[in-house]
């Protein structure tokens, strides 16, 4: 994305923080601060993640106190952020924050990528040991919540500097569905002052980062110092940004903004926003066409910028099949005044070609996981990428469904507490092993029916009750393996009730005649004693 750290001091808090997660990776556990540039409260990454390791850059970093430190992970091969507080279906913005700053004494930067889910997002490289950036994705949520993964692709440990969420409103930036993600490659505040590198600004609701852009080859800039007005919140760039714009040089008659791709293969969207910032008399009109992709717009649309009011202008079409992209500016032939331009944002499309989990089956195996607090490598999607899925857990891969989850083994994994309900939920499951652990509580009835359940094992735990007959009765017609022994306190026989209720009558029937026999054995000693007594007199 690009060199980060150029920020000028801004004042007060921005208006909408509401939402907002700011997380600085690798800091002490419940610390928080708030940053001196935007006055937003940063946060610790420890309840976010389960694994890595914090760092201090030898060096720290002047211009943004998260430069100062990294989260690292050298354990495993994928390792997740989960971004939760978030709701489903809505729109977010999610930005990842890199410098490596020879953190680790090798001075030798990593390569590795970064997961949005189960999709790549993008491969981390760097330029050097102080090469600072950021990546950008807009996403809509599939879950309530999202997970951001770093994978160690055999090039070097993986790390992170600062991960920050902002939501943003469900009618901004289309196409971003549920089978796609944008990547915002730039957002340009064209014709903004070089010497003033404010570029996230607090009349920003979505806290965008907006990039100063001057180039005196091709453009002159331009300002008022007058409010640009946004109709329409959700597709404008804050005011200050409107505020400047660029014009061609010498009175020419069209205007250029170029950006270049990597891989002429991916597709870009482009929103331009426009404004105009000079009181025209009245002999005067500014009109333009525009034109973004290539020179064969001949029937473009034709802008008309309002005094002092944003208009934004999104491509109808994706551009691709291109390493060099242009929108052109094109003056009608009955305006007097040339073209301007004050913003422009470019997006890459990010297609979702990977399936995730089944909603049910994840929703199931994270309450299942928070129940008995399961570290090992249980982090974003369970069974995708299949070769970062869950240990202890084996997927149906279907190529027509979402991947579900078809067994769980947790034998031996130190779990306490009664049987999680949250197992009812796995209703694809043939092979359930909770064996060995400390589970007490009776078995649930609903295990028995789970329909697909063609193997448990609750052996070994101390479980109590009775076992349910719809398992028993599974048991016994061959359907399903049943092993619970090792539970003292369980009992696994149908005639366990009957049995208990004989034991009770028993015990109910002993009692009053143990009474009986008491009374009558002291009856005939009383009676003995009387007759010893009375032979006594006799005698005498």
């Amino acid at each position: 994305m690009g060199e980060v750290g150029c920020y000028s001091q801004t004042v007060g808090r921005w208006p909408r923080s509401t939402g907002f997660i700011s997380i600085d990776c690798g800091i002490a556990e419940y610390s928080t601060y708030n940053d001196r540039y935007t006055t937003i409260t940063y946060q610790s990454d420890a309840k976010f993640i389960d694994t890595g390791f914090g760092k201090d850059l030898p060096e720290p970093d002047s211009l943004r106190q998260f430069y100062n430190n990294v989260r690292s992970f050298p354990n495993g091969s994928r390792n997740c952020y989960n971004l939760s507080e978030i709701t489903k279906g809505n729109k977010y913005l999610i930005r990842a924050y890199f410098l490596y700053g020879n953190y680790d004494g090798k001075n030798s930067t990593p390569e590795f990528d970064l997961y949005l889910g189960v999709n790549r997002w993008t491969t981390i490289s760097f330029l050097g040991p102080n090469d600072a950036f950021y990546e950008e994705i807009i996403t809509v949520a599939t879950m309530n919540f999202i997970s951001i993964c770093l994978v160690d692709t055999g090039s070097g440990t993986p790390f992170i500097t600062a991960l920050e969420l902002r939501p943003l409103k469900s009618s901004m930036y289309s196409p971003a569905n549920e089978s796609q993600s944008l990547l915002r490659t730039r957002g340009s505040d064209v014709g903004g002052f070089t010497d003033n590198p404010n570029i996230r600004y607090p009349d920003d609701p979505f806290d965008l980062i907006w990039t100063p852009t001057e180039d005196e080859k091709y453009w002159s800039p331009f300002n008022t110092s007058h409010k640009v007005m946004n109709p329409d919140e959700a597709f404008q760039p804050p005011s200050m940004v409107m505020m400047t714009a660029i014009r061609p040089l010498n009175g020419s008659n069209e205007l250029y903004y170029f950006w270049t791709a990597d891989d002429s293969s991916l597709q870009f969207h482009a929103y331009m926003y426009f404004a105009e910032l000079e009181q025209l008399d009245s002999n005067e009109t500014r009109e333009f066409t525009v034109c973004c992709g290539n020179d064969s717009c001949f029937d473009g649309p034709i802008i008309s910028p309002e005094y002092l009011v944003t208009r934004t202008l999104p491509t109808d079409q994706p551009l691709s099949g291109q390493n060099e992209y242009s929108c052109s500016f094109k003056k009608t032939p009955s305006s007097t005044l040339p073209p301007i331009l004050n913003a422009i944002e470019t997006f890459t499309i990010l297609q979702h070609n990977t399936t995730p989990t089944r909603d049910q089956d994840v929703e199931a195996i994270l309450d299942i996981k928070a129940a008995y607090q399961v570290k090992r490598n249980w982090m974003g999607d369970p069974c995708v990428p299949k070769n970062y899925s869950w240990q202890g857990l084996t997927c149906d891969y279907t190529l027509s469904h979402a991947p579900k989850i078809l067994s769980l083994n947790l034998s031996s994994a130190g779990l306490n507490g009664e049987i999680a309900a949250s197992l009812a939920n796995l209703n694809s499951i043939h092979s359930l092993d909770l064996s060995w652990n400390n589970l007490y509580g009776p078995v649930p009835n609903f295990l028995g029916d789970l329909p697909f359940l063609s193997s448990l094992n609750l052996s070994g735990n101390k479980l109590s009750g009775l076992v349910p007959s719809n398992l028993l009765e599974k048991s016994k017609k061959g359907s399903l393996k049943l092993s619970v022994d090792d539970n003292p306190d369980l009992c696994v026989s149908d005639s366990c009730s009957k049995d208990s209720n004989k034991q009770k009558i028993i015990i109910l029937v002993v009692a009053p005649l143990a009474f009986v026999v008491i009374l009558l054995i002291l009856l005939i000693i009383l009676w003995r004693f009387k007759w010893r007594k009375q032979g006594k007199h006799s005698i005498a």
